[in-house]
């Protein structure tokens, strides 16, 4: 057993579970017309959910690869730096480059960071994903988002 995974599985359980009960003292409302509670119930749910996995993942043993990779804990430091760089830039840039680049730009990085080898499903994945999420709420919900100098 992973004792540090099942200590964080435990933690976000506990703060999905509070989160779904302190959302409990607002409106709730329905899918159609959510009230202040719909999203910190939505969260604290899918923040309980998440915890389960890995609670259940830290009970399998580990398997000797496995074990390998997890001994290189000084590498994980460097991609959540990097990971919060990528986000921090793309957080300054997104109002000045606007929302397709920026997005798609910060689905590359982060893909690239994770150590994807594919430029073709990198590509693919940073294409699909920000004209998902431009369809989603630009087109469907009919939010604007920051055009930038593109102006699309």
């Amino acid at each position: 057993m992973k004792r540090r995974d099942l200590i964080s599985g435990l933690f976000w359980l506990a703060v999905g579970l509070i989160l779904s009960i302190w959302s409990t003292r607002y409106q709730i409302g329905s899918l159609v017309q959510p009230g202040p509670g719909f999203l910190p119930l939505a969260l604290g749910i899918l923040l309980i959910l998440l915890s389960l996995i890995v609670i259940f993942a830290a009970r399998k043993p580990l398997r000797t690869a496995q074990a390998a990779s997890a001994s290189s804990a000084g590498d994980g430091w460097k991609r959540v730096a990097y990971t919060v760089l990528v986000l921090m830039v793309a957080a300054f840039f997104f109002e000045t480059v606007g929302y397709l680049l920026t997005f798609f730009l910060l689905i590359l990085l982060l893909m690239i960071g994770a150590g994807r080898k594919s430029w073709k499903r990198i590509l693919l994945v940073a294409f699909c994903s920000a004209l998902g999420v431009y369809l989603v709420f630009v087109v469907l919900l009919e939010q604007p988002l920051p055009r930038g100098f593109l102006r699309l």
